[in-house]
């Protein structure tokens, strides 16, 4: 069931979980102070139960009462960086009413979305949302309305449907709690270059660490799958001969192979493009497991060392059947 502003709002106040926009991914939102609520999104998602929840706000000011000290640097990254696609994980003070979020955490990982249907709900109610993305856990991340309704149906009191994704993987996390270090913990459309920029005027150095630390979501455990299992292959020519399979691969493969009727093609996009490619990857998965194949092959490319090329490539190493 869509809903407007004004719903998501009362839903929320009375406890509801709803889906709502961002421009990385939808997220599956509950008051992030209710614990009642809170547990309600670990039930729907069938999320593990030690896997900690992003907290959304619309501002740093909002979220300063709920911090602990933190680094001086970490003002002047949220002011350039936010609202954005990053999150940052940052000491939480003793006894907060979050510890349901952030599963008795001494630290919490806070975002200020980039969307302006969002942005304008987190300023109509007085708390910040607890919200993972809208999707079953284990399984790709819902960048439209449609795919959350099509995961989740009725589980959920509703979706604030803004639209697609435009960014369409989830959000770069920093760890921030040291003073002279900021580990990138899952890496997404802000990456390294990105945070030396902001504070080129400081010694802080900047770490690609990809943690598997359980203090980030879809780390720890599998995380971005289609139901289709998928293998990767060198070439057209690795695919075993079984009926009823899908190839992903770029549109201009579709210049240099051939291919047989019990074959179909997903096109990710153009590799000239890559920011297409990461908007698309989801709804590309969405699209594959709505044909039923058998299995699929993923064609291996070399998505470079961009930082949405570093994204994508991280996302679907984690899809890949092993």
């Amino acid at each position: 069931m869509k809903i407007s502003i004004e719903e998501a709002s009362k839903i929320l106040y009375k406890g509801g979980v709803i889906a709502i926009p961002t421009e990385t991914v939808y997220g599956l939102a509950a008051d992030a102070t209710n614990k009642k609520s809170i547990e309600r999104i670990y039930e729907i998602k069938n999320r593990p139960a030690d896997n900690p929840l992003i907290c959304h706000f619309h501002s740093f000011d909002q979220a300063k009462p709920f911090l602990s000290i933190y680094p001086k640097y970490v003002e002047s990254l949220v002011s350039q960086l936010t609202p954005g696609p990053v999150s940052f994980l940052l000491p939480l003070k003793t006894r907060s009413s979050l510890q349901a979020a952030t599963r008795g955490s001494s630290h919490v990982i806070i975002r200020i979305p980039m969307h302006e249907m969002l942005l304008k709900l987190l300023k109509k109610i007085t708390f910040p949302l607890a919200a993972p993305s809208a999707n079953t856990s284990g399984r790709f991340s819902a960048t439209t309305a449609e795919m959350v309704e099509a995961d989740l149906g009725n589980k959920i009191d509703g979706v604030l449907d803004g639209g697609p994704s435009s960014i369409g993987l989830e959000s770069t996390i920093l760890d921030c709690r040291k003073s002279d270090e900021i580990k990138i913990l899952r890496p997404g459309a802000i990456g390294k270059e990105d945070i030396e920029w902001c504070l080129r005027n400081e010694n802080i150095k900047v770490i690609d660490s990809l943690s598997i630390e359980q203090t980030t979501p879809g780390s720890k455990y599998k995380h971005y799958s289609p139901a289709t299992q998928v293998f990767q292959i060198q070439s057209i020519k690795d695919i075993p001969l079984i009926k009823n399979v899908a190839v992903l691969g770029f549109s201009e493969d579709l210049k240099t192979i051939s291919l047989d009727e019990n074959i179909k093609f997903i096109s990710l996009g153009s590799q000239n493009n890559l920011p297409e490619v990461a908007s698309l990857l989801y709804r590309k998965m969405f699209e594959l497991d709505a044909l039923k194949v058998t299995n699929a092959y993923l064609i291996k490319k070399d998505f470079g060392n961009s930082t949405i090329g570093k994204a994508i490539s991280n996302r679907l190493e984690h899809m890949l059947s092993r």
